[in-house]
């Protein structure tokens, strides 16, 4: 499976509940929704955390901004960061591999020597060289640990504006441990910080982050790949789920909702793409339930788009999840989402216009919205209609746009 299948849901988790609640900070910060942040319905969540888009002059001092760039997820570095140096004046990525995904973008690669974890120390080295070595308006990062912490470094040596763009592990998991409050004081030291989507955004109020630092970030899609296909092809199967079969991901969840559909006389076909720790667990779990000849295991696969199109709908089972690059590139592809309602999900799904939101995470709860759309193909293809309009919202495009204000945001 390439990155746009199951790497994709990796390091993305978010809050559990549809308004990111999570542990008020104790060392600063209310618990308050209220300004930018504050909505009255999901489809206008998103909007409401993006300040004006700036004027021309804006757009030209952006495209003398000079960004410095610290990463170590290559394979992620094109679609985070390709918008960016679309933007910017001058991109220049500090990176651990020799990729050169972004043509406009300048790279500065440590050198290849010893294991990843000494290589992603010697990043660290390699980005306080290269900020001493040449001069920049601003440093970007994506997750706090280690490479949000670098940017914070090199702000306080060389005065850098920085630039944190959360991934869910930061809020879901190192700001609600016993060392959180690190973290959280971590947070409110950047000058921007960009969030998928709404809940997340909430949550980093909560933490005492100010809300003129906090901007969303599309993640974005390749609407050229992911677009639906004419209605008279016969899908293959009712329902997909793709990830990592993790347990944050609840993959037996999706199993067990299958049994709770069989066992009610439903006839189906569903397909599960992916692989992970909870792989042999899964097996069993369909083993145990005489489920083999209805659910389809590929495993890792190099072309998700083959399953969406084959299938009617999507289903998403996580406990906690960010803003899911696979349930939108499925949505794209005309496949109705069923999802539950965890972090930025409902920013996008709303229940009965664009997909189901299922209310709660149980199995008959998942196996009464997935009923509906085999009981009601009527019913299932408006949803699937509707769907692809996330293609308008989240295409590359959306995404630049979006470091536009971010780099306003860092300008001050």
């Amino acid at each position: 499976m390439s990155e746009t299948t199951a790497e994709r849901t990796a390091g993305t988790d978010a809050p559990a509940s549809s308004d990111g609640a999570g542990p008020t900070d104790a060392d600063g910060g209310a618990d308050s929704t209220a300004g930018r942040g504050e909505t009255s319905s999901p489809a206008d969540s998103r909007a409401r955390w993006r300040r004006p888009i700036p004027d021309e002059a804006d757009e030209d001092e952006h495209d003398d901004a000079r960004v410095l760039v610290i990463t170590g997820l290559s394979h992620k570095n094109e679609r985070h960061y390709g918008p960016l140096a679309d933007v910017a004046g001058e991109t220049t990525l500090v990176c651990l591999e020799p990729e050169r995904a972004i043509d406009d973008a300048e790279y500065v690669q440590v050198p290849e020597i010893g294991p990843r974890l000494l290589r992603v120390l010697l990043l660290f080295f390699v980005a306080l060289y290269e900020g001493y070595r040449n001069e920049y308006d601003a440093v970007a990062s994506i997750s706090l640990l280690p490479y949000g912490l670098y940017a914070l470094a090199l702000k306080a040596v060389y005065g850098y504006p920085a630039h944190l763009g959360i991934i869910g592990i930061d809020l879901d998991h190192h700001a609600r441990q016993w060392y959180g409050a690190g973290p959280r004081w971590a947070f409110r030291q950047f000058d921007a910080i960009s969030v998928p989507g709404s809940a997340h955004a909430r949550e980093l109020v909560r933490m005492g982050v100010p809300e003129e630092r906090i901007e969303i970030l599309t993640n974005a899609i390749d609407v050229d790949t992911y677009h639906p296909i004419p209605a008279d092809i016969d899908a293959e199967y009712d329902f997909v789920w793709l990830g990592r079969f993790s347990a944050e991901k609840d993959p037996i969840l999706f199993v067990r909702a299958l049994a709770q559909l069989e066992a009610d006389g439903r006839d189906f076909q569903a397909a599960m793409v992916g692989t992970g720790s909870d792989r042999t667990a899964v097996i069993d779990e369909i083993a145990a339930r005489g489920l083999e000849d209805r659910i389809d295991l590929p495993g890792w696969v190099d072309d998700p788009l083959s399953y969406y199109r084959r299938s009617d709908a999507f289903v998403l089972t996580s406990r906690r999840d960010a803003l899911p690059l696979a349930m939108l590139e499925a949505m794209a592809s005309g496949l109705a989402p069923i999802v539950p309602r965890v972090g930025s999900v409902p920013d996008v799904v709303t229940d009965g216009e664009n997909g189901i939101v299922v209310p709660d995470r149980t199995p008959a709860a998942f196996a009464r919205a997935m009923a509906r759309c085999l009981d009601d193909p009527g019913y299932r293809a408006d949803l699937a209609d509707a769907a692809p309009a996330v293609r308008d919202e989240f295409e590359m495009d959306e995404a630049s746009e979006d470091w536009r204000r971010i780099l306003s945001t860092l300008a001050g």
